[in-house]
């Protein structure tokens, strides 16, 4: 391959194959994330008790009571908890997407900012000599 042909398959690469590959790299990301946080999951199981914790309950009155406040406490748990990770997976999924916005956008120009960086420093070499 000729030196001269290397920028040009450079661009056709930037601009071609590798927008595939970021697109795939970006939707691998994501699914990672909602995987990671098991959103999914965690909003099926909202109300569930916190780690499947239950208190039995008993035949007297006093028994049943105390085991229904202890679940009802343990579900509450649950559910704090999982909306606080569920809402952490989605501010999660939400910044990434931003930073991956602002990364497409930047490697839109990328080219061209690298080229008027290069033309910038033999301009001020030029004035040098």
């Amino acid at each position: 391959m000729s030196s001269l042909t290397l920028p040009f398959n450079y661009l056709l690469w930037h601009y071609t194959t590798a927008w595939s590959d970021l697109i795939r790299l970006y939707t691998n990301a994501v699914w990672f994330f909602w995987h990671f946080f098991s959103i999914r999951i965690l909003v099926g199981t909202l109300l569930a008790p916190w780690h499947r914790l239950r208190e039995a309950s008993s035949k007297e009155t006093a028994g049943f009571l105390g085991s229904l406040i202890i679940n009802l406490i343990l579900r509450m748990i649950g559910f704090v908890a999982r909306t606080v990770i569920i809402l952490s997976g989605f501010l999660t999924l939400v910044l990434f997407s931003l930073f991956s916005l602002a990364f497409f956008a930047l490697w839109l120009v990328l080219p061209i900012v690298a080229l008027g960086l290069v033309l910038n420093g033999f301009i001020g070499v030029m004035k040098l000599l």
